[in-house]
């Protein structure tokens, strides 16, 4: 069993020179982009999110009645939440004799830890959009915009287009490609006008970023797995009903004392699944994500 004693955190004991600093990690971003569902206490194991269906009107004679009747229809899709956690324990000894309030920063490595798990779990679902562009090459914007084109087109038959303003997620080193796009240091064939400057390529220089794509919002995150397929990072662009998220149980920080341990467990624990609602609302982006050079 995993114990953290003052041997194991012996850099912040006795001799805390500086206040400790959690390791950095990735913004989750992904819960706020995604249709959240609460599920209700006792209200079964599973959430249903069903979809209706199209009906079709037809053209009407003067005084002849409309003998023709239309069916509706409907289907559904099903999210099963499940338990997510993780543990710390935290000897009394290492407790009275830190200079830090150890529970306290045990407390958000463990909040930060579900936040990253959700995170990557959400992003998972990237993959399983109905279209893919890319064969883990190099990203353009042309491929950015038929995405675009292709969730407004989407034909009703696969769920109709797409509504609200999509979304670009990516992994910050695929967002270099875009960067050289516009601020390239040898010119690039067919980019005669973007390699020309200007305001776009200003903002760039100045922020790094593009801020916006084609007017969909382009947004960083270094949760998704570049290393299932070395050098490959699978984003995405999608509404936000393509994905859905559903928490039964938001996660919380419970103690646990040990007596006999002479120690205090910190469990947290939370209950939440995601799945696709339609998957013609969100095209899978399959970039070249090599460490940059």
């Amino acid at each position: 069993m995993a114990v953290t004693t003052g041997q194991v955190l012996a850099d912040t004991i006795p001799t805390v020179l500086e206040s400790a600093r959690d390791t950095e990690q990735f913004t989750a971003v992904m819960s706020g982009l995604v249709w959240r569902i609460q599920k209700q206490l006792h209200d079964g194991k599973n959430i249903n999110v069903p979809t209706f269906g199209t009906v079709t009107a037809r053209d009407l004679t003067e005084g002849i009645d409309n003998v023709v009747s239309e069916t509706m229809s409907d289907s559904s899709i099903t999210v099963t939440p499940r338990e997510v956690g993780c543990k710390l324990i935290l000897t009394d000894k290492l407790v009275r004799d830190n200079n830090e309030d150890v529970k306290a920063a045990a407390g958000r490595i463990l909040g930060n830890a579900m936040e990253v798990k959700r995170d990557q779990d959400l992003l998972l679902n990237l993959a399983s959009a109905a279209t893919t562009l890319g064969a883990g090459g190099t990203a353009t914007l042309g491929q950015i915009a038929a995405a675009r084109a292709i969730l407004k087109g989407n034909p009703v038959a696969s769920g109709g287009p797409a509504p609200g303003t999509p979304y670009i997620v990516h992994h910050p080193y695929v967002t270099l490609d875009f960067v050289d796009i516009f601020t390239p240091l040898v010119p690039i064939a067919g980019s005669s006008q973007i390699s020309q400057g200007g305001a776009i390529a200003d903002e760039v220089i100045r922020n790094y970023g593009q801020g916006r794509l084609f007017g969909m919002p382009y947004i960083e995150d270094g949760n998704i797995d570049i290393t299932s397929i070395a050098n490959t990072a699978k984003g995405g662009v999608f509404i936000r009903d393509f994905m859905i998220l559903a928490t039964a149980n938001e996660w919380s920080v419970e103690p646990e004392r040990d007596a006999s341990l002479r120690a205090t467990e910190l469990n947290i624990t939370g209950e939440y699944g995601s799945g696709i609602y339609i998957d013609d609302w969100g095209v899978t982006m399959n970039h070249d994500a090599l460490l940059p050079a």
